[in-house]
């Protein structure tokens, strides 16, 4: 029932552009107002196969579209085609804000509208969701159709409590591939979150890939095992980065923390060529879903989180302010010629810590910063593994 739901809105959604085409076509404009659309959709039949503030969400979901393709044509970028339609067999999300649908424990019920051939007025599941958060109501429901997998996913928008503000410390968080996260703290202390797990995992999974005829262009569509082999390595990754993010943050309410902020990493992919296979990591690195991760945990502590220009600390002194490349003397050691040791990665965060605090965790007082304490992960070929006790190694 929701399979075919969702075909309505695709056919709600392609005829919506339909018209609009046929519009523009003759035109040369297409007139986007919820007022017209509005007048469209009661005469496509398939808009009463579904919930009909649905209806009106895939409405403005074309809206939005030709919004977005009039923006580029405005600003003289005439390569850019109009919205194209969506393929028959594409499920488009059900979308539900406020109303229409119903949520008791695991229990979903979602309306299909009352105007439906087959008198079907509405459809009732269960979900599997976070036992341990506790939410107020839920204000937004969508039912999306994961391609990796081939199930249906509900994803909810909930509304929670905050909690106190756990205190006004402070951290600055240098974001890395070999150190995922290198945390300074205003009282000196550090803290390293190896990636090198993450690094493990990508390399396995890409030489169970190198077994499997990999798409084409005579052949797009990926096979049966690629997507496994996909959906595999997403899930590994994400849940060691859950790991991490978790554990970061439960640190950060240990030790009163209300500030985090992190470097700002916005087109670094963009801006360095650092050859093939460098890029190639570089584009894999998940460092914008971390960023994410850490913003809505971080929430739901009432820690606030904000970024700053991080360009430049990994090459600049802690203790004298010299920029020099050539200081970092190897992957994990900074080294300069006032005397000023530390790892590299917790040299930039405390540059990251200085540049938004105006202040130092280290200056003023001995000098020194706390050895780092590296935490790391357990892992086999199939599955990661949150340890039973973390490994606290203090770094060489």
């Amino acid at each position: 029932m929701l399979k075919d739901a969702m075909h309505c809105a695709t056919k709600v959604y392609n005829g919506l552009l339909w018209h609009l085409c046929q519009e523009y076509e003759e035109t040369g404009k297409a007139n986007i107002s919820r007022k017209n659309l509005n007048r469209i959709l009661k005469e496509l039949p398939r808009a009463k196969g579904y919930y009909s503030m649905s209806a009106q969400l895939t409405r403005d979901e074309v809206r939005e579209a030709y919004r977005a393709f009039f923006a580029l044509r405005k600003k003289g970028l005439t390569q850019h085609n109009a919205p194209g339609f969506r393929r028959k067999i594409f499920l488009s999300p059900l979308k539900y804000v406020q109303s229409g649908f119903k949520v008791e424990g695991d229990a979903v019920t979602l309306s299909l509208g009352t105007s439906r051939e087959d008198g079907v007025r509405q459809v009732s599941f269960r979900i599997s969701h976070r036992s341990d958060l506790k939410y107020d109501r839920v204000r937004e429901l969508s039912i999306t159709y994961d391609k990796l997998s081939g199930r249906l996913e509900a994803r909810l928008v909930v509304e929670v409590k905050t909690q106190q503000v756990p205190g006004t410390g402070k951290v600055a968080v240098d974001l890395g591939e070999t150190v995922l996260l290198a945390a300074a703290f205003g009282t000196g202390e550090t803290l390293l979150y190896s990636g090198r797990l993450i690094k493990a995992l990508r390399r396995y999974w890409q030489k169970v890939r190198a077994k499997v005829k990999p798409p084409s262009k005579e052949q797009p569509h990926m096979s049966r095992r690629y997507r496994q082999i996909a959906r595999k390595e997403r899930r590994q990754i994400e849940h060691l980065l859950h790991i991490i993010t978790s554990h970061f943050i439960r640190e950060c309410t240990r030790r009163g923390i209300g500030e985090i902020v992190l470097g700002d990493l916005t087109g670094i992919r963009e801006e360095i060529d650092w050859g093939a296979r460098m890029n190639q990591r570089l584009h894999a690195w998940p460092y914008r879903k971390v960023i994410s991760m850490i913003r809505y945990k971080a929430a739901l502590t009432n820690i606030t989180v904000k970024e700053v220009a991080e360009d430049g600390t990994s090459i600049t002194c802690h203790a004298c302010g010299t920029v020099k490349a050539s200081n970092r003397k190897t992957r994990g050691l900074y080294r300069c010629g006032c005397g000023w040791s530390a790892h590299a990665d917790v040299n930039a965060a405390l540059n990251i810590y200085e540049r938004a605090f105006k202040v130092s965790p280290v200056k003023g007082s001995s000098g020194l910063v706390a050895r780092p304490v590296v935490l790391s992960f357990q892992v086999d070929r199939h599955m990661v593994h949150e340890p039973k006790r973390i490994d606290l190694r203090p770094s060489a």
